[in-house]
């Protein structure tokens, strides 16, 4: 089964819709007369819709915009961790080419550990000595 109208009936729906548009407000005074409706009461609750329709859309809008804004600070936040991501390679790199000294695997920084660099960084800070860190 599926949620989609048929659409013989979506084409009907639009040719009266087209039907009433193309109308004069006399000629929908008329058949509402005709139907004995009260045109004052009509008259508000096609507002009431109109209104509601403008603000449901309203907050279509709002919504889509908070997306886009949602989407543009998660995609700042992965620049900015791919930038602390990138100095920390850089001081990973700095600190092996300045100690020929360590060993191999310590050197050895062709594989990535991009979930680790901060982790990588302290270790070869302790095995060099040069705890930037401490304030003492």
């Amino acid at each position: 089964m599926t949620n989609k109208k048929d659409t013989g009936v979506t084409r009907l729906e639009d040719e009266m819709v087209e039907d009433v548009f193309a109308m004069s407000d006399a000629e929908i005074e008329a058949e509402l007369r005709e139907e004995s409706v009260d045109i004052d009461a009509f008259d508000k609750e096609m507002d009431d819709l109109f209104a509601s329709a403008l603000a449901e859309g309203g907050q279509r809008r709002l919504q889509d915009a908070r997306k886009a804004v949602d989407l543009h600070h998660e995609r700042q936040k992965r620049k900015e961790q791919q930038k602390s991501q990138d100095e920390l390679r850089a001081q990973i790199a700095a600190i092996v080419a300045g100690n020929p000294d360590l060993t191999m695997a310590a050197r050895n920084f062709e594989q990535e550990h991009d979930g680790d660099l901060l982790g990588v960084l302290e270790d070869l800070q302790e095995l060099t000595g040069d705890d930037w860190d401490d304030d003492e």
